[in-house]
């Protein structure tokens, strides 16, 4: 039996992380969240994933912070920032520190689905 990709998900709002984790969850994806910089990076310790989405606003330490977190671990994951107030200066930041890329707030399941199956390379 082949092994789902696990996929993380970080987010302080609770509905955008029950949102992805249904998306993906019926879609056959293994799903962990978080619900802030801390959780996240305790996640990431007990574990790999091959995908992470993380909120560039996470209430005191950003998706920013986690994404530098993630790179001085050396993970290789593909990481998709998300973002409720996309602006020019947060995704040019998240690119230099290697995202993957973002999706925005409000959520499209299709726009989420399609961007997860790249990431993944399914």
């Amino acid at each position: 039996m082949e092994e789902k990709p696990k996929i993380l998900v970080v987010d302080d709002e609770e509905s955008i992380r029950f949102t992805f984790d249904a998306f993906l969850s019926d879609e056959g994806y293994e799903v962990s969240t978080a619900k802030n910089y801390d959780e996240a990076v305790a996640r990431i310790g007990e574990g790999d994933f091959d995908l992470i989405f993380a909120d560039i606003i996470l209430g005191g330490k950003t998706g920013l912070d986690f994404l530098r977190e993630i790179r001085k671990r050396n993970l290789l994951c593909p990481v998709i920032m998300i973002t409720g107030d996309p602006t020019a200066e947060n995704a040019s930041e998240a690119f230099r520190l290697g995202a993957f890329g973002h999706i925005s707030k409000p959520l499209n399941q299709e726009k989420l689905l399609h961007l997860t199956k790249i990431a993944l390379k399914v």
